[in-house]
């Protein structure tokens, strides 16, 4: 009997198994895009909601994620939150810059504050030869995919955070000096602080000690890589002008995550950054 029962199995096997397959999704998220008309460039905005979003009727804080690949990571720790309870419900925002194509000449463009050519501790250009736009991409998050969150969400305008990466770590850094009432959490991870010769310092010796409103800044870096050492040596700096300075408005802190690189800073930094700057 089974002999026979494997054989039917076996002669039947690509029928019974033929089902359909349905493509994985994430609970509790949408999928919206945007255009930039000034920029030329559509946007994916990959919304991660409270869990408890659709029965609550309560406004939550919201979370921007720069880098739309960070989704699945930042998806899998809202869902986490629901049992760690280390910081409360948020709506994330993940910005990405469209499905299926090379991010990285569009984020060197829209997260780099002047133009380089070139980077000098690793040789890079192919993804510099836009560099420089910053500030068409602060006016679009402020003027354009805010105002359309806040719009469709129930969200707090006065409790943001913005969190950001390497590159996206340098424009978290550059949000903070140039808009600092933006957002009220900041996470940079692993940011080349140092960018263009220090272009951020002076603007922050200029304006950080004349914050109108609190801030939390978490800073962070790897020590691992050649590239992430040099990472590392540029943003210990950028955190000695913050002590200098000691902005009166300004909670920061500053991480070295040992034996991580460029890479793996990221999975080791972001949960207990967004958990230091939404402490109560």
């Amino acid at each position: 009997m089974a002999r026979f029962t494997l054989l039917v199995l076996a002669l039947l096997g690509p029928a019974v198994f033929a089902a359909p397959v349905e493509p994985v999704t994430i609970e509790n998220s949408e999928h919206r895009t945007i255009r930039s008309e000034k920029i030329g460039q559509i946007y994916d905005l990959f919304v991660s909601l409270p869990s408890d979003y659709a029965t609550s009727g309560k406004s939550y804080p919201v979370l921007y994620v720069l880098d739309g690949w960070h989704f699945p990571l930042m998806a899998s720790l809202q869902n986490n939150n629901l049992f760690s309870e280390r910081m409360p419900p948020v709506i994330i925002v993940n910005i990405g810059h469209g499905i299926g194509i090379d991010p990285m000449p569009l984020r060197g463009r829209d997260f780099s504050p002047t133009h380089l050519d070139a980077l000098a501790e690793t040789g890079s250009a192919y993804w510099l030869k836009q560099s420089g736009g910053a500030p068409a991409f602060l006016a679009f998050l402020e003027q354009e995919i805010i105002p359309l969150v806040d719009r469709t969400y129930r969200t707090k305008p006065t409790d943001r955070g913005l969190l950001g990466h390497s590159m996206g770590g340098l424009f978290a850094l550059y949000v903070l000096i140039e808009k600092p009432a933006l957002f009220q959490r900041i996470v940079a991870a692993s940011p080349p602080a140092g960018w263009d010769g220090n272009f951020l310092f002076p603007l922050a010796r200029e304006r950080l000690q004349r914050l109108a409103t609190p801030v939390r800044l978490d800073l962070s870096a790897g020590d691992e890589g050649k590239l992430e050492q040099q990472l590392l040596k540029e943003t210990t700096a950028f955190a000695r002008l913050l002590d200098e300075l000691k902005p009166a408005n300004l909670d920061y802190r500053f991480t070295v995550y040992p034996h991580e690189n460029h890479n793996s800073v990221r999975y080791g930094s972001f949960p207990p950054a967004l958990y230091w700057v939404y402490r109560p």
